[in-house]
């Protein structure tokens, strides 16, 4: 079944998981229930997850990539090459 939700366009954000574990893009930016979520049940050692609020709040997961052709949008290219020595 579809259907249209009415999302936040401005709040979409780029999340990336490496070895299960989900990064942000800032060091202080809380990561999503849902993208915890997501990085626990996919079984792959590096991906990306966008997400998205709705206007009545809830959090959406609106793409999830191997990370080949993903941009860092968002992220400083300092902070993406960290989370590869963190894990």
């Amino acid at each position: 079944m579809r259907q249209v939700e009415d999302f936040v366009v401005e709040s979409e954000r780029r999340y990336f998981v490496v070895c299960g574990q989900p990064f942000a893009a800032s060091l202080d930016e809380e990561i999503p229930d849902i993208v915890r979520e997501c990085a626990a049940r996919i079984n792959s050692k590096f991906f990306c997850v966008d997400a998205i609020d709705r206007q009545d709040g809830l959090k959406r997961i609106v793409e999830i990539g191997d990370g080949q052709v993903s941009d860092i949008v968002g992220w400083s290219a300092e902070h993406f090459a960290q989370i590869w020595s963190i894990v």
